[in-house]
């Protein structure tokens, strides 16, 4: 039973179609309900909290929209897991600001942070001569619902990002908390804003160690993101490799004519 001891408090101010929402989110939080499994149907879940129809279908409804659930005709309601829609492709944004729009809490786990010299393909993204110093930052992304911050899959990561910065542009770059501060809030504090990007988007399927990190199985679907911003003068400041789950993320592209 999907639902065993769960109970509904009627009593409460908290509406019953959210209280069955949560119990539902809850009970995929501890894998009682796997992704692709069928959920009773309405009328079950009815009977089994024994509240009416309408109300089970509001709170069905609701993460069908949400992107928890999917529904196919004549079969019934199946688990999914939500994808975050990424608008990295339309704006030049930080992540934080990305996500915060979209109601999102952002947080981030900081993998790497050092000076390296750059190789070839560093070094011809960057404009710079091979072996000159760069800083070199890796980091984790993760995505939280504000109202749902039990999810355990929203608890996984949702990208990995590395961006390479020329040394001599920002060496204090250093100094920050990367996971605190965005990257491109530290380029706006120290007159370093990216105002053009070039973007490129590839789909692959994942290595162990990309697989490993994003928490998801070897040979899955990512989107990989390599973007260059320029200053204002044209001068490259950031070459960045993000790698995206494809399972978690699906993206927006604006085209004008």
């Amino acid at each position: 039973m999907f639902f065993e001891n769960q109970k509904l408090d009627k009593n409460s101010s908290v509406p019953l179609y959210y209280q069955l929402q949560n119990i539902i989110i809850e009970t995929i939080k501890r894998n009682k309900i796997k992704e692709g499994a069928m959920l009773p149907t309405e009328i079950e879940i009815s009977k089994i909290f024994n509240i009416s129809r309408p109300t089970v279908q509001k709170a069905l409804n609701n993460l069908v929209t949400k992107g928890y659930l999917h529904r196919i005709k004549g079969k019934g309601t199946f688990v999914t897991k939500p994808k975050i829609t990424q608008e990295y492709t339309r704006f030049i944004e930080s992540y934080n600001e990305q996500m915060k729009k979209s109601g999102l809490i952002p947080k981030t786990k900081l993998l790497e942070k050092k000076v390296i010299e750059a190789d070839e393909k560093i070094a011809s993204k960057l404009n710079i001569r091979a072996g000159e110093k760069v800083i070199k930052l890796k980091r984790l992304r993760f995505a939280i619902h504000v109202e749902e911050e039990i999810i355990s899959d929203l608890n996984k990561p949702v990208l990995v990002t590395t961006v390479y910065t020329p040394y001599n542009l920002l060496p204090s770059i250093m100094n920050y908390d990367f996971e605190v501060f965005s990257f491109y809030e530290v380029l706006d504090k120290n007159n370093l804003s990216v105002k053009r990007v070039t973007r490129e988007i590839e789909s692959k399927n994942s290595d162990i160690e990309t697989a490993n990190i994003l928490e998801i199985n070897e040979g899955d679907a990512v989107s990989i993101i390599t973007s260059i911003g320029f200053l204002e003068n044209g001068t490259p400041i950031e070459y960045s490799e993000s790698i995206y789950p494809g399972e978690r993320n699906k993206f927006v592209l604006e085209i004008s004519r």
